[in-house]
């Protein structure tokens, strides 16, 4: 079940109008290839929110993004990034890609207790029929966490576009560079339209 978040928490949401709602929370111990959804569909929400963390089975993993439109990954080379890391010691580096095939999230990941990757993740999906322009959409913003395999931590702060003007986008996808994920627990909020 949904639940409302905002000031009448716990309101179901199948009576709530406006706010973001839980749409389901996935915990795990067993290995998977990936973590893909579908039917989270674009005319209902305005925005999805993905919090939660990952476990790679491999050292040395990068965490990618993909959108999904009915089943099927987007991955036309029109994702563009931009990331700013910050070191533990106060450094900080930035980098920037365009015309990817993914976005990437965030890099190399460890793969032993307390290594590993953390997000929060929020998309802004295009609708068929939206007003404005249709290149306004299909954007996202995240805060990550990553541990690598010799246990450093970066801070990360991203920004990523799907340049495909009316692309409409229904579902998503994280996935590593290889492997599998270990172990993985994340939540699903859709904001209501």
């Amino acid at each position: 079940m949904a639940i409302y978040l905002g000031p009448n928490s716990g309101t179901n949401i199948s009576t709530s109008t406006v706010g973001w709602v839980k749409i389901f929370q996935v915990t795990g111990g067993s290995t998977i290839n990936n973590i893909t959804h579908d039917d989270l569909p674009s005319s209902t929400y305005r925005a999805i929110n993905i919090i939660g963390g990952v476990m790679p089975g491999d050292d040395g993993v990068h965490l990618n993004f993909y959108f999904r439109h009915n089943g099927s990954d987007l991955v036309a080379n029109k994702y563009s990034t931009g990331q700013r890391v910050a070191y533990p010691d106060d450094n900080i580096y930035a980098e920037s890609h365009q015309n990817q095939g993914r976005m990437e999230i965030a890099q190399n990941a460890g793969n032993v207790g307390g290594e590993g990757h953390r997000f929060n993740i929020t998309y802004f999906p295009y609708v068929s029929g939206e007003a404005g322009n249709t290149d306004m959409f299909n954007w996202a913003f995240w805060d990550a966490i990553r541990i690598d395999q010799n246990g450093n931590f970066r801070s990360i702060g991203g920004t990523g576009w799907y340049d495909v003007g009316d692309q409409e986008c229904n579902g998503f996808k994280l996935d590593q560079t290889s492997g599998q994920f270990n172990d993985y627990t994340y939540s699903v909020y859709g904001l209501l339209k």
